[in-house]
C-alpha cells in the first residue's frame, strides 16, 4: 500500500520484475515494471507502493539510517491494530 520513507533510498532488482508505482493513492495498473539488472533511485518523503504482478520478485534495498515508514494510511500500517486507525 502506499508509503513513504524520509531516506532516500536505492532499489537493485535482483530476479524477477520489481513494480513500483507513485501516488498516495493505490493504482496496481499504474505500476511500471522494471528488471534485473535494474537501479531505481527513490528520494526520499515519495508517496510509492510496489509489489510483483506474477510470480515474485528480489531486491536489494540501499539506504542510510535512521529509516523510516508512513503509511497514507493508518490503517493499511501492519505495526497498528484495527483499533488503532480508529
Amino acid at each position: 500500500m502506499p508509503h513513504k520513507h524520509p531516506e532516500d533510498r536505492i532499489y537493485t532488482v535482483i530476479s524477477g520484475v520489481f513494480y513500483i508505482g507513485f501516488g498516495d493513492k493505490f493504482d496496481g495498473d499504474a505500476g511500471t515494471g522494471y528488471p534485473p539488472g535494474t537501479v531505481l533511485v527513490l528520494p526520499g518523503d515519495t508517496w510509492h507502493f510496489h509489489g510483483a504482478k506474477s510470480g515474485e520478485y528480489v531486491t536489494q534495498v540501499t539506504a542510510i539510517g535512521p529509516l523510516g515508514l508512513e503509511y497514507a494510511s493508518v490503517s493499511d500500517d501492519p505495526r497498528h491494530s484495527a483499533a488503532d486507525a480508529r
